[in-house]
């Protein structure tokens, strides 16, 4: 038997971020756009780009840059900001496995 739990982040009722968000901005980070991350998890650009939105607007928090196409190419990149609720977020998440795996194991010992 092993445990599963969700966890996300709230203001005001409203989710800023998850594992599945935090996901999507840590690809954005890697590839360098939103179209790439969009695509590797399946979405279109624009459903990506609502997320992105929303996560922006519920934290007060601006996430993602973006520079517009042409001869160069566009591209996308997370903020410092950004990047500093990514960490916070992996910080965070790293330590709450540690526990519930501790109270799972204390509790549901065989």
């Amino acid at each position: 038997m092993e445990i599963k739990y969700k966890m996300w982040l709230e203001k005001d009722g409203e989710v800023i971020a998850g594992n599945g968000k935090v996901s999507l901005l840590k690809m954005i980070d890697e590839l360098g756009s939103i179209q790439k991350a969009a695509e590797k998890y399946g979405m279109s650009y624009r459903h990506a780009w609502g997320i992105i939105q929303k996560m922006e607007k519920r934290s007060g928090i601006k996430l993602v840059e973006t520079q517009v196409g042409g001869k160069e190419g566009g591209g996308a990149q997370v903020t410092s900001p950004g990047k500093r609720l990514l960490n916070q977020y992996d910080a965070f998440r790293k330590g709450l496995d540690q526990s519930v795996a501790s109270k799972f194991k204390g509790a549901f010992k065989k």
